[in-house]
């Protein structure tokens, strides 16, 4: 890997989470403080977890920072799919961030297969050992 921004996964997440951050930040859903937080959060953590496990610079370290990245961005479809159902957010938009969050989340296991790890790789808390 040349460098963190060769990596799309990493700018497609970057450049969501500008854009979750500014939706955060309107109406209806800056009226809905707690929830908007959280996606705002969740969001940020996808790339923020990408480029920290990167800068660490091991394979192991790496890894860990992707398998993070992949719960933030599932946290984050967890999050849109409640914004939705409650109204702060209109299902053109959950609709669209849906699918730009499968694409990243592909890109991510699609990382972690490149360099022999899974998503699931350990002790999984509900599933049990594995």
């Amino acid at each position: 890997m040349r460098s963190l921004e060769h990596l799309d996964a990493y700018r497609l997440a970057r450049d969501l989470s500008v854009e979750i951050y500014r939706l955060t930040r309107s109406h209806p859903l800056a009226r809905h403080r707690g929830l908007a937080d959280q996606i705002s959060r969740a969001a940020i953590s996808i790339p923020a977890n990408i480029a920290e496990g990167y800068a660490l610079g091991t394979r192991r370290q790496f890894l860990r920072g992707v398998r993070i990245a992949f719960g933030s961005a599932t946290e984050l479809r967890t999050h849109v799919w409640i914004a939705e159902r409650v109204g702060a957010l209109p299902a053109r938009a959950a609709t669209d961030l849906d699918a730009r969050l499968d694409r990243i989340s592909a890109m991510l296991v699609g990382l972690l297969k490149r360099y022999g790890a899974q998503v699931g790789d350990g002790p999984h808390p509900v599933h049990g050992e594995r």
